[in-house]
């Protein structure tokens, strides 16, 4: 089990944490959104997108935290 004794590490891993999980939701965002602009249907690959952005994010945020657990 690692240990965040450093308060410097603590909030490089807080901000790796927010940026990561934002960046996932927004790409899944757009993807969808192109998706639906090329093929025509409105906002359901968006909302596939979204939520698909949204999984990937609480997934790879649990995968970061997982060893300070």
């Amino acid at each position: 089990m690692a240990k965040l004794d450093n308060p410097w590490r603590a909030l490089g891993l807080v901000s790796v944490l927010g940026l990561d999980f934002a960046i996932c939701v927004v790409a899944g965002f757009m993807i969808g959104r192109y998706a639906d602009r090329l093929l025509a249907t409105d906002p359901w690959f968006l909302l596939i997108g979204l939520i698909t952005g949204i999984a990937v994010g609480v997934y790879t945020v649990y995968r970061l935290i997982r060893p300070y657990l």
